[in-house]
């Protein structure tokens, strides 16, 4: 199973390879939710870093409805980033919480041949199997970001499980975040998932703010590995 982090420099994300971790996402605004990292923390890592960068695209931390202005400045930092970036992570939503597709097409647009992942705003879809198909039509988009809503994944994993093989079937690969810890990655192991993201529980005491927990990044490591 890989082992992607949450890292915000380039410091960082040397850290938690050198823990274990496959890959990390790349962040600003930690404490905020995640937002776009920096020109200078994207450039190091893509110079530096022996694993790959999944960058997030995130302007502000008011939810996942843009303006025609956030959209515009999504697009140039997607631009400015364009060929440092492994993966864009990104997501739009209306107000009625449905995939924002007007914005979504400009952003993918932008992305060019990078590929992206649809980030933890896809678990604020209803219909999260019609979302899925939407997707699916964007060629880019190879990955989606969530626990399908899951309040706790061993207690759902039939359901989790239907969803994993709906994602797959659609051609979409599904990296499970929100709530990961140790009993929900033996779990997800049993039903085939291949990839698990981690932010806060990374760190120590398991908060945003504090600097990464190595040795609990070397036990994910180990239990992906088991």
């Amino acid at each position: 199973m890989r082992l992607e982090i949450v890292t915000t420099t380039l410091d960082e994300t040397l850290q938690a390879a050198e823990a274990g971790a496959d890959r990390v996402e790349l962040v600003s605004g930690i404490t905020e939710g995640a937002l776009t990292p920096t020109y200078g923390s994207i450039k190091g890592v893509h110079d530096h870093s022996p694993i790959p960068a999944f960058c997030m695209i995130r302007p502000h931390n008011q939810g996942f409805v843009y303006s025609k202005n956030d959209v515009e400045e999504m697009v140039d930092d997607i631009r400015n980033q364009q060929g440092l970036a492994d993966h864009f992570v990104l997501g739009c939503l209306t107000e009625e919480n449905q995939i924002d597709e007007e914005a979504l097409k400009k952003l993918v647009d932008a992305c060019g041949t990078t590929p992206v992942v649809f980030h933890k705003a896809f678990d604020r879809l209803e219909d999260q199997k019609a979302a899925l198909h939407t997707l699916a039509k964007y060629p880019q988009i190879k990955r989606v970001l969530s626990n399908f809503k899951a309040k706790n994944i061993a207690e759902e994993i039939d359901r989790v499980k239907e969803m994993l093989d709906y994602a797959t079937s659609l051609g979409i690969k599904v990296t499970f975040a929100g709530g990961i810890n140790a009993d929900s990655i033996r779990v997800l192991k049993s039903i085939g998932a291949e990839d698990v993201h981690i932010s806060s529980a990374a760190r120590i005491d398991g908060l945003a703010k504090n600097k990464l927990d190595l040795d609990r990044i070397r036990e994910f490591r180990k239990l992906c590995d088991m």
